[in-house]
């Protein structure tokens, strides 16, 4: 082969070459764009996730401060209707216990006698 064969076959080899790097770069570089708008969008949505949670987690703290505060006027009104129901047994018993003339706290139908005014 002569010189000019020779260099006809180098230079379509060159050719080749840099056709098949540039189809390549541009082949992969779309590939690479279309990975990297996929992790954009991957990304975020991890955050919104993750701004979600920590509201979710706010509401959830919200809501136990106030099951708390209702579980604590729950128990302060259960208290004071144990005690008045304590203390209208004791009344019971102590009126029952020493009878006397006085007139009772109210009637057992619980409503108030009527009487005619003359």
């Amino acid at each position: 082969m002569d010189t000019s064969q020779w260099l006809i076959v180098a230079t379509a080899c060159s050719g080749v070459a840099a056709a098949t790097w540039f189809g390549a770069k541009w082949w992969y570089g779309r590939r690479l764009r279309a990975l990297e708008l996929r992790l954009q969008k991957i990304d975020k949505a991890r955050q919104f996730a993750g701004q979600q949670a920590l509201q979710a987690r706010r509401q959830v703290e919200a809501l136990q401060k106030d099951l708390a505060a209702q579980n604590e006027v729950l128990a302060r009104a259960q208290l004071a209707t144990q005690r008045s129901r304590h203390l209208e047994d004791a009344l019971r018993a102590a009126s029952v216990a020493e009878p006397s003339g006085a007139m009772p706290l109210a009637p057992a139908h619980g409503f108030a006698d009527t009487l005619p005014l003359a």
